[in-house]
């Protein structure tokens, strides 16, 4: 892949979470008084141990799931354009699997369909295949994020492109098998499917090894950078997770330090790593 064939996935980043953060904001009007009264129609609050665990001494706030859905859009504008500008003209694989990673929080925008369908009526099935979407984009991210740390620890691939039809094809297969309640949502206004435990303990077994990975690279090729970035996939990977299913303001906040630190080790240390090459 070119250098100008990779950065039109950059490109498209940065289009895509623009044209996303211009739909949010002519939605968010008609959206913050509908919120109670999804939010208090929800049928459970997020899953997870910081979750559970920040449910137990704060209520849910329906505004938190829609500021959520901003950061996560506004994170890939800003991730995709910082990468655009570091790397424009350097070749990094990693980078470009991380921007991936990226883009898919974008994606949360799906979120906004539970409460949007007191706007507009939208049929359970329309928010089956949202969720699907949703769903595949959460684990395209999390397996793009493994992919540069493969890259990272010695993986020769020239066609990278086949790398991430691959990707995809392996996940559509997974995503739009799961069932999926099209009636129900938690909190965070995301739909309830089946499995969620083990798509959770699945993306948690990819992201030690993307850890492991990275370390690997830091050996074999003698940099301690790889270290850090190591450190930063762990940050950004549990950072997502938080920011992703926060319903309380407690939660936001540690979610978007972990976020901006994580990548920043990531970007910074892979732009060393190729700085001389």
């Amino acid at each position: 892949m070119t250098l100008a064939q990779r950065n039109i996935y950059f490109k498209a980043g940065i289009f895509l979470s623009a044209c996303y953060i211009l739909l949010l904001l002519a939605l968010t009007g008609k959206l913050f008084p509908l919120l109670p009264e999804y939010s208090e129609a929800a049928l459970s609050r997020p899953e997870g141990f910081f979750q559970s665990l920040a449910g137990r001494f704060f209520t849910s706030v329906p505004a938190v799931p829609l500021v959520t859905v901003f950061a996560a859009v506004f994170y890939t504008l800003f991730v995709s354009i910082v990468i655009l500008i570091s790397f424009e003209k350097t070749q990094a694989p990693e980078i470009l699997f991380f921007s991936l990673f990226a883009l898919s929080f974008s994606f949360e925008i799906v979120r906004i369909m539970a409460p949007l369908k007191g706007l507009f009526e939208l049929s359970p099935v329309m928010l089956i295949v949202g969720t699907r979407i949703l769903i595949f984009f959460r684990l395209f991210g999390t397996v793009a994020l493994f992919i540069s740390s493969v890259f990272a620890a010695g993986l020769e691939v020239q066609k990278q492109g086949r790398v991430i039809i691959g990707i995809i094809i392996a996940i559509l297969m997974v995503s739009f098998k799961i069932p999926v309640n099209g009636f129900s949502w938690d909190t965070s206004f995301t739909m309830l499917f089946a499995y969620s435990t083990m798509f959770r303990f699945a993306e948690i077994i990819l992201i030690v090894i993307t850890g492991m990975s990275f370390l690997i690279a830091a050996y074999s090729r003698g940099t301690g950078n790889y270290r850090l970035v190591a450190l930063g996939s762990l940050l950004v990977f549990f950072g997502r997770n938080l920011l992703f299913k926060a319903d309380t303001w407690f939660v936001p906040f540690p979610a978007l330090g972990m976020l901006i630190i994580g990548t920043w080790l990531i970007v910074s240390r892979l732009h060393q790593v190729y700085l001389w090459l």
